[in-house]
């Protein structure tokens, strides 16, 4: 069986350089733009041999566990990524709202003292 590679068929075409070099480069898009256009060049078959990075690794040391509803916890991920915050600072945010809107004000001060 001959396994001769496809050709580009770009005989009849010109490449125009000055478009090549003027398009913007990732650095210039958001990072929502950069999570489509991937999304797109894999659906191409052009995968990134990057690994992957959420955030850095988180100083907490504490261990806080529990279970959650399928997808809760790659919801609660986003919502730190959005905020661009360890998913540990976002639980700390999530806690104090809780307080303030409960009106928990004896945990409120308990909450500071923890968050110093």
């Amino acid at each position: 069986m001959d396994r001769q590679r496809a050709g580009f068929n770009l005989e009849d075409e010109t490449i125009d350089l000055e478009e090549l070099t003027s398009i913007k480069s990732k650095g210039n898009l958001t990072k929502e733009q950069i999570k489509k256009v991937d999304i797109e060049a894999e659906k191409l078959g052009f995968i990134s041999r990057q690994p992957k990075k959420r955030r850095k690794k988180s100083p907490y040391t504490a261990q806080f566990g529990g279970k959650c509803r399928e997808g809760m916890k790659e919801l609660f991920q986003d919502i730190a990524e959005r905020m661009d915050l360890y998913d540990t600072k976002t639980l700390e945010l999530a806690i104090l709202a809780l307080i303030e809107k409960q009106g928990f004000e004896d945990l409120l001060e308990q909450y500071k003292n923890l968050v110093k």
